[in-house]
């Protein structure tokens, strides 16, 4: 039986201001612009192995708050800032080649995660009379 080599999979965690997060295979989307749909993406180096990336252009744009990206943010940064639009999270930028690498599964997963401890933590418990 003939070796067969597999490619690793690796993925973008895309964010929208209404709170959907959907897993993008980053082997079919290879940049920020195309999974953004825009024409120039703006990176958030978050750190050595994780960046986030906006559209340079959603506020002209009237997009909305993004209030989830926010939240999320707020693991790496204590006072993350506003940010609109869409938002996608990636691997580090090979600084030879300015490829994007995509996120292990674990690593988006990692941030899901973060995600959803940091919401469930604030979610008031019931009250006792």
């Amino acid at each position: 039986m003939p070796a067969t080599a597999t490619a690793a999979w690796t993925f973008a965690l895309w964010v929208s201001p209404t709170g959907t997060f959907r897993l993008l295979d980053w082997g079919t989307v290879t940049t920020p612009q195309q999974a953004l749909c825009c024409d120039t993406a703006q990176p958030l180096g978050l750190t050595p192995a994780l960046t986030m990336w906006t559209d340079e252009d959603a506020i002209t744009l009237r997009r909305p708050r993004n209030a989830h990206a926010s939240e999320l943010l707020r693991a790496y940064q204590p006072h993350p800032g506003l940010h609109f639009g869409d938002v996608v999270f990636t691997g580090a930028t090979d600084s030879t080649t300015d490829a994007v690498q995509g996120l292990t599964e674990d690593q988006a997963l990692t941030l899901l995660d973060l995600y959803l401890l940091r919401i469930t933590a604030r979610v008031p418990g019931a009250r006792r009379h």
